[in-house]
């Protein structure tokens, strides 16, 4: 989820490119595929995170465990598509938008775990 979610940011003048469409079209479009996609993966995260490691203390192990498999799939994304089009660059401001993702997102995960630890115990109990 996080990795897609960069992507598509730091990527959205070679799409703008690549798609012929005009910036309002894609940003309606990668407003949907955000919203569609962090709903669906706050679901699916809490399912698994529930499912598997909500009676355990390694659930808090995850808060920390994204950032590796995030640098691994965006050097890998960056190895196999580079950008060869100096226009296709994002903009300078991108980077203070992946400072504040990157910082947001362990917290985000912290409590999707919360909320599975402490709402799997009340099920578990009653």
């Amino acid at each position: 989820m996080f990795f897609i979610s960069i992507e598509l940011q730091v990527n959205y003048y070679r799409m703008l490119r690549l798609t012929g469409w005009e910036g309002q079209q894609f940003d309606i479009f990668l407003f949907l595929v955000h919203a569609i996609g962090w709903i669906v993966a706050s679901i699916v995260m809490y399912k698994l995170t529930a499912k598997w490691l909500a009676r355990h203390r390694l659930v808090y192990v995850t808060t920390i465990l994204w950032l590796p498999y995030s640098i691994i799939f965006t050097f890998l994304f960056t190895s196999i598509f580079p950008i060869t089009n100096q226009g296709d660059s994002p903009a300078p401001v991108q980077g203070l938008i992946l400072f504040a993702m990157i910082f947001l997102f362990p917290f985000y995960i912290a409590i999707l775990n919360f909320l599975c630890r402490f709402l799997s115990a009340d099920n578990t109990q009653g």
